[in-house]
């Protein structure tokens, strides 16, 4: 292990760990705050929410059971959907287009509006070349609030319906959605958009800058930036387009709520939107920030925190091991560039290891953590060119999102899945002991493992399936950049991205083709809805089940037994599920040296 990489991984733990001392106390406001009991400065919001109820016409203590939480959640999905598929589609003829940027085909339109209504956050165009002003802040970055929602009403219904006494009611979908954004997303994002905004991300509705280059360059006959004397240069470029926009403010919530989409295409490794090393790690030390904090919630929910601890020591676990890999992975020099020693990987300089892809000003490690970051938490973000990475760092993000958003997940969702396999693994466990399954005082039964069973598979099910279309349908195989096992990863991660909610990708897919809209459109619907909606039937069984003592025989679910179990389960379904696809990629490309 070469010297650089201990400064990196230093930084992993301490990001970390200041996401949790975070997440603690927002454990405590988010569960008063969403269960309608406002403390300290929150109250001064209640005036707002009470009217902003009246004017939707919700009542906070109408609670639903799980069918109606569910269709509510799916019309409004359906009305975003829509409504942002116009809004694309018509956008030459709306507002703050300084630009004129015509209107989206309707492929592309509803690839898009499916992906930031589910949270998923892909994007098959640069925003900053094809989408105006209005798209981004009244289209994309009001999804942007509203898709972690929907996310974090869906678990505080899951945890209700864990400690309901038989009322088979999991709370009002409304009024969870209005105070997640109200009390939640809108603060913290407003504190982390101003800070970015003082870093000097842009947040302005002027019109695009032309700016002189400090050092002219020019382009070669097939479009490559070169250096102005280069021999093959064509023409000189000596001023540059500079995108500005209402930057600060999407750039802050797509963290924070487990988005990922990017103002601009390079995302976060533009410096517009990431321009300093504080912007680095704060935006990095937003994306786990929710998903922990929710862990943590459930354990206040259920009146035993212990529970939230247990969940919490699986997931650092599995991302712990992550973040070491891609950042081991991503200190070393690929064979090629290190052939005769041609890349010294023994440094503490951003000099060392794979730098293909990534900003000097970033380096490899803080790449890597990123990276490992962004593939748990399901944001899709990205500071460095994945398909730049070496095969093990891309195949980590891979892993990560693969295992159906366990390792922190999306706001909401993730806890959901974890919760997921924690019943599948407390059933398992129970009958191996020859005991009644029994999770927090509630038993689990035929239709709790069905529901548990599909939460767990489905998104395995749609990422395979819209990876056999994508690598078998001549168009999708054309959209892949390479020939042989590294165009087979980019089809894999495209589908495991959009099946997973995550949305980063690999840069040399062709992304913006009808079939390859289509069939990540479906994926994003269907990885999104189908485990959500089996969330809540799971809930509302849960919540109709009157609580049981707990014996002194009862299966513990807060020792370190029960979280090696847990691991051990997801570790299985993971490998079940992906092994065989990542043999044909990333691992293929690894053992061969075809990268």
């Amino acid at each position: 292990m070469s010297a650089s990489v201990w400064p990196s991984l230093l930084l992993a733990a301490a990001l970390v760990g200041v996401a949790l001392a975070c997440a603690v106390p927002l454990s405590r406001y988010m569960v008063s705050v969403m269960e309608g009991h406002p403390r300290g400065a929150a109250r001064a919001l209640v005036p707002v929410e009470r009217g902003l109820f009246r004017l939707m016409g919700v009542r906070a203590d109408d609670a639903m059971g799980w069918k109606r939480f569910l269709v509510s959640l799916l019309l409004f999905t359906a009305v975003c959907l829509i409504a942002l598929t116009a809004l694309l589609m018509g956008q030459e003829v709306l507002p703050a287009n300084p630009e004129q940027m015509p209107g989206l085909p309707f492929d592309t339109a509803f690839n898009l509006a499916a992906s930031f209504v589910t949270n998923t956050d892909w994007q098959p165009v640069a925003g900053e070349t094809h989408l105006s002003y209005f798209s981004q802040a009244v289209g994309l970055a009001v999804q942007n609030f509203l898709s972690p929602a929907v996310g974090i009403a869906v678990g505080f219904a899951l945890m209700r319906g864990i400690v309901a006494q038989a009322t088979g009611k999991v709370g009002n979908f409304f009024a969870d959605v209005l105070r997640a954004v109200l009390y939640v997303l809108l603060p913290l994002s407003l504190v982390l958009a101003l800070v970015g905004a003082a870093e000097g991300i842009p947040q302005t509705f002027q019109g695009y800058e032309t700016v002189q280059l400090v050092e002219p360059v020019a382009v070669d006959a097939e479009g490559n930036v070169v250096a102005a004397d280069d021999p093959a240069a064509v023409q000189e470029v000596t001023e540059t387009v500079v995108p500005l926009g209402p930057q600060a403010s999407q750039v802050a919530i797509k963290q924070l709520g487990t988005n990922g989409g990017g103002f601009n295409g390079a995302n976060s490794a533009s410096a517009l939107e990431n321009p300093t090393p504080l912007t680095n790690f704060l935006q990095c030390l937003a994306m786990p920030l929710i998903p922990f904090a929710l862990i943590l919630a459930f354990g206040r929910m259920v009146a035993d925190r212990r529970q939230g601890r247990a969940l919490m020591a699986a997931v650092l676990l599995l991302l712990g091991v992550g973040i070491a890999v891609a950042v081991c992975a991503e200190a070393q020099a690929t064979p090629q560039l290190a052939a005769d020693g041609a890349v010294y990987t023994g440094g503490t300089g951003q000099s060392a290891g794979n730098m293909e892809g990534k900003e000097v000003r970033i380096g490899t490690g803080a790449s890597a953590l990123w990276t490992a970051m962004t593939g748990a938490i399901a944001n899709g973000s990205s500071n460095a060119s994945l398909e730049g990475m070496t095969p093990v760092g891309v195949t980590v993000p891979l892993v990560l999102i693969g295992l159906g958003e366990v390792v922190g997940g999306g706001a909401g969702t993730g806890l959901a899945g974890l919760l997921g396999f924690t019943v599948l693994t407390v059933f398992i466990a129970s009958l191996m002991v020859g005991r009644s399954p029994q999770y927090l005082g509630k038993k689990i039964g035929p239709a709790e493992m069905r529901m548990a069973t599909v939460m767990v598979v489905a998104p395995a099910l749609v990422i395979l399936a819209g990876a056999a279309v994508l690598a078998l349908v001549p168009e999708g195989a054309r959209a892949a950049g390479q020939p042989g096992a590294f165009g087979f990863s980019e089809l894999l991660y495209a589908a495991t991205s959009a099946g997973g909610n995550n949305g980063s990708a690999l840069g040399g897919l062709d992304a913006n083709v009808p079939l390859v809209n289509g069939v990540l459109a479906v994926e994003m619907l269907a990885g999104r809805l189908v485990p959500v909606a089996a969330a809540l039937a799971l809930a509302g069984s849960l919540a109709a089940r009157e609580p049981q003592a707990s014996g002194v025989a009862s299966l513990s679910t807060a020792s370190p037994l029960f979280v090696t179990l847990l691991l051990v389960i997801i570790v299985l379904v993971g490998a079940l599920t992906l092994l065989s696809a990542l043999a044909l990629g990333p691992l293929a490309e690894q053992f061969t040296g075809a990268f």
